[in-house]
């Protein structure tokens, strides 16, 4: 292909070589809508499809946020109520889903297999131009918002997807500090609107806006479409212009996302967040400073502010973090630098802060910064943060997500507000100026500029109440009574009509054909056997190697797994903050700020966490590892291993300033993640409830919490009580008896990798000690745990190998029927809920729940009711095939060279072997509805066992406290 060839519609606008992506990029626009499309040519098999619009919001309703929903709600060509859930079912994808951003709506999808990704391809873009929204408003009320009425004595209420989704996005504080955020610094853009939807606002959304949003943004002279991997290009040309694009005709799409006009000083602005009734008033504010900073294609700015983000607030002992926890202004300091937006902005939050210390607060920000600027920036400091992120664009792992996908997202930092699309695939010439500028003042520069001289500035506050919650569902409550009352009788009749003719829509099933609209692949497109991953044992200097013989691009990856055996079970609350502070406390040759910057430097990072790992089929097994994490260059090997020593071995964990620091950043840190995290919190107490890995986990739960309370209550004593207990559980752990290390790297690498690791065990302790015992209270405490969330999170569990049932790979087909069928059904389509969960484990372990739930009592009997479902469960072949290429889409998601290592030494660990993986492949690949069927006494064994936690607004779980064994507050302050 030559500059100006037109393929089949497509004009070839450029064409360069992006070594950093080992690709060719070519930016293509179609002649006859004005499209555009950028394809990046590579190697790589998991190929990527997005078609993205520019949507920029002008409202609070959260319109973008339900038609990004709505559109996959059935099409021209795919009939069905929930296209992408059958998708979902029945693909091999490697990703699916739609994402909502301030500016823009991307539907990206990937697939390695190469008739599954067009299958995907015309899904999505069927969807995306003709929708079924457009004629159903059924959809509108569904995904967005609805009255609901069952009975015309009742009170009038809200219901919908998206707006019990964004009831529990804004119910964590941080969340809506950053929404409130952006309204401060952008109040005459888009930007300054939520585009996830308020809320409150919400139900002003009608039926012409919504419809109005999709006519206007959703048409191809809108559209950004992005194509990545090893394809043919000009077959997908052809198909996009034939199937789509050359159906519609070039028009002018007022998108166009304007600047925000720079402040002409500080501005202020103040909101309040609820809290419980029994939380305090005191310390419970967040402050927060904000800049809006240039422009999203200065690359070069962009990239030196992230440096100084992390350079400056994030690691371990940054200067202005510091400062701000010196000056004892909050418990924490975080910090947000959002560069996907076309003018970027800089946050620095301090959180458990008093309102009426923001003017100190911005003094102490002003005043450090000032002093950084004028001479008082380590260059060093600097240089390790530049490594940091170095080393992350040069790895490019980014887990289960696939690269083409995160470069798909990168470049529409540019694209979108129509600059060249490859800018952010590109790093090296930025990189090699920011080297320089080290040296020239470049980032005192950049400080001045963007921080102290910069008038486009709000000051943000958040400031906690305990009526507000009380007094906003009073002034919900009032609205909908009196619009209630403003209604006739016929008017409520319709209502009610209206809702059961939903949920009459919601319950039938479509139909065979309709079914039959979406293409799947057949079983024997899947391979019969499961991946090999490369293990090989071996022995260095007595120490048990798992080494994975992978091509890692010159990184090795280590992880220790340390015994835990000999901690005793009072010392465990000891072992998991021992873990929170490793590496984050003085040595006898650095300081923790020393450390930080040195791990920076030569490292890829360093992270603990404590697994309590068990065999496969044994419930009451229990085997903790304290499990180091660390990535590094090769040639920075000795280093790394020089830093983990001194670490284990030289750390001074006396200074009380420092360790009453940590306590309180790591309270505070699980207070602000408790509502995103609330699934996992449930799961982990009903884990606790039936066996003893689960006891062990949860001591590192919301017990810990009370732990770092009562810490942070009476400091001095338990400060002096944490060093006893060190000393007894870091011999106890750093020990060389019974490590075991997983390495992954090239067979290469291996001798230079166990020479230093020969060397750094025999630093390590040898002494022996005699095993723990523990005593578990393994019983169903049922609780539930409240919060100021507007929504709940329902689980219910069971042990099921303990209930005389044992694994099978059919669970596998069943958590897909599960989440994608009846509980997508029951949970979210009709019960409102943002989603539902669920489990199976080799272990036995076995969990049920809900996320973003507007119900409680209903989740119940929905949950109750599975039973039913599975022992009826009956669907066609053709159905039944789609299930099961849907779980495998699961079963072989494409693994990172780093993950094949960590899932290799896991399998190891838990005693599961290649066998026992085949043994359950075959198990999904032939399952039949007879086998989903034959599950239905186990989870009706399951249920009865009646294992149940809610986490959830105080209000709703009062009102259901006859279903709890107990309820409390989930974090006691």
């Amino acid at each position: 292909m030559k500059i100006d060839d037109v393929i089949h519609g497509f004009r070839l606008v450029r064409l360069e070589e992006i070594a950093e992506a080992e690709g060719r990029a070519y930016t293509f626009v179609h002649e006859k809508t004005g499209a555009r499309l950028f394809f990046l040519e590579t190697a790589d098999d998991n190929k990527v499809f997005s078609i993205s619009f520019r949507t920029p919001p002008v409202d609070d309703t959260g319109v973008a946020h339900i038609v990004e929903h709505s559109v996959l709600c059935g099409s021209r060509k795919y009939p069905l109520k929930e296209p992408f859930v059958e998708l979902v079912k029945g693909s091999l994808n490697t990703f699916l889903n739609a994402m909502t951003f301030p500016d823009k709506t991307m539907y990206p999808v990937a697939s390695r297999n190469d008739r599954d990704f067009q299958n995907l391809m015309d899904v999505y873009l069927d969807a995306v131009f003709y929708p079924a929204m457009r004629t159903n408003p059924q959809v509108l009320m569904q995904e967005g918002w609805h009255y609901e009425l069952d009975d015309a004595d009742a009170p009038l209420r809200y219901s919908g997807v998206v707006y019990n989704e964004m009831k529990g996005a804004l119910s964590a504080p941080d969340d809506l500090l950053g929404s409130r955020i952006m309204a401060a610094l952008y109040p005459d853009t888009t930007y300054g609107c939520e585009s996830g939807g308020d809320p409150d606002a919400i139900p002003g959304l009608t039926q012409e806006m919504f419809l109005d949003f999709h006519a206007r943004y959703y048409h191809p002279s809108n559209s950004y479409i992005y194509l990545y991997g090893d394809l043919d290009i000009e077959e997908k040309l052809a198909y996009l212009d034939s199937a789509y694009l050359s159906h519609f005709e070039r028009i002018p799409v007022p998108s166009r996302i304007d600047r925000q006009q720079p402040f002409a000083g500080q501005v202020k602005a103040e909101y309040f967040y609820p809290i419980g009734t029994e939380e305090p008033l005191e310390e419970n504010s967040f402050l927060s400073l904000n800049w809006v900073i240039g422009d999203t294609s200065d690359r070069k700015r962009v990239m030196a502010l992230q440096i100084l983000d992390h350079a400056l607030l994030r690691m371990q002992g940054a200067p202005l973090r510091q400062a701000l926890i010196d000056a004892g202004l909050g418990r924490d300091v975080d910090s947000n630098y959002e560069s996907d937006v076309l003018q970027p902005f800089f946050s620095i939050v301090v959180s458990k802060s008093e309102t009426g210390r923001a003017d100190e607060f911005v003094r102490v920000v002003k005043e450090t910064l000032r002093k950084l600027a004028d001479g008082g920036l380590d260059h060093t400091l600097v240089q390790a943060s530049l490594n940091t992120l170095e080393f992350r664009l040069r790895e490019s792992d980014f887990g289960s997500s696939p690269k083409g996908l995160i470069y798909g997202i990168r470049m529409m930092k540019t694209w979108l507000y129509d600059g060249t699309p490859e800018d952010y695939l590109r790093y090296e010439d930025v990189l090699a100026a920011l080297k320089e500028g080290l040296e020239s003042g470049y980032f005192e520069q950049v400080i001045r500029e963007s921080f102290l001289e910069n008038p486009h500035e709000a000051l943000v506050t958040l400031t906690p109440s305990r009526t507000l919650g009380a007094e906003r569902e009073v002034a919900q409550e009032k609205i909908l009574a009196e619009k209630k009352a403003a209604m006739s009788a016929d008017e409520i009749a319709a209502v009610m009509d209206s809702c059961a003719a939903l949920r009459a829509a919601q319950e039938e099933p479509d139909t065979e054909e309709a079914l039959a609209s979406i293409p799947i692949l057949a079983r024997s497109d899947i391979r019969k056997e499961a991946e090999q991953l490369p293990l090989d044992v071996r022995d260095c200097a007595g120490t048990k190697v798992l080494f994975s013989d992978l091509e890692t691009n010159g990184i090795v990856y280590l992880n220790f797994y340390f015994p835990m055996s000999a901690v005793a079970q009072e010392d465990l609350p000891y072992a998991y903050l021992l873990a929170e502070m490793f590496g984050a406390v003085d040595t006898a040759r650095h300081s923790y700020a020393e450390l930080a910057m040195l791990r920076s430097l030569y490292t890829g990072g360093i992270g603990a966490d404590i697994v309590a790992y068990t065999r496969a089929g044994e419930p009451d097994s229990l085997a903790p590892r304290f499990k180091l994490r660390a990535k590094v260059l090769k040639e920075n090997l000795p280093r790394l291993f020089d830093l983990l020593a001194e670490i284990m071995t030289e750390s001074d964990f006396s200074g009380a300033k420092r360790i009453r620091e940590i306590v309180d950043e790591e309270k505070t840190g699980m207070e602000l993640s408790l509502q995103r995290a609330a699934n996992q919190v449930v799961a982990a107490r009903i884990a606790g409830y039936l066996m003893p890995s689960g006891c062990y986990t949860e001591v590192g739960g919301l017990p810990f919490h009370d732990f770092l309370r009562t810490f942070k209550d009476d400091f001095a004593a338990r400060h002096e009580e944490m060093q006893a207990a060190f000393a007894r559980i870091i011999p106890q752990i750093f020990n060389r008896n019974d490590l075991m290390v997983s390495i992954t790297a090239p067979a290469a690498d291996y001798e230079t990798v166990a020479t230093g690791l020969a060397d750094f065990q025999s630093k390590l302790s040898g002494a022996e000690f005699p095993v723990a015992s523990y005593t578990w209270e393994i019983a169903a405490r049922n609780e539930g745990l409240m919060t100021q969330s507007r929504v709940q999170y329902v689980a219910k569990g069971a042990n099921f190998i303990k209930l005389g049932y044992s694994y099978t790979g059919v669970l596998r087909v069943l958590e897909t029927l599960l989440r994608y069928d009846y509980f997508w059904t029951r949970i979210r389509v009709q019960g409102g809920a943002y989603g539902a969960m669920t489990q199976f484990n080799r272990n036995g372990f076995m969990v049920f729940a809900s996320y973003r739930d507007p119900n409680l009592a209903e989740t119940f009997a929905v949950l109750d009711e599975t039973p039913d479902y599975v022992r009826t469960f009956d669907v066609s072949d053709r159905e039944m095939d789609k299930f099961i290429i849907g779980t495998m889409s699961n079963v072989d998601a494409p693994l990172t060279s780093q993950m094949k290592g960590d899932m290799a030494a896991t399998f190891h660990l838990r005693g599961i072997t290649w066998e026992d993986r085949q043994r359950a492949r075959e198990e999904i690949l032939t399952a039949q509805q007879a086998d989903v069927r034959a599950l239905a006494d186990m989870i009706e064994a399951a249920m009865r066992a009646d294992v149940r936690c809610v986490l959830g607004g105080e209000e709703k779980i009062r009102a259901n406290e006859a279903l709890f064994g107990g309820i409390r507050p989930a974090l006691r302050t």
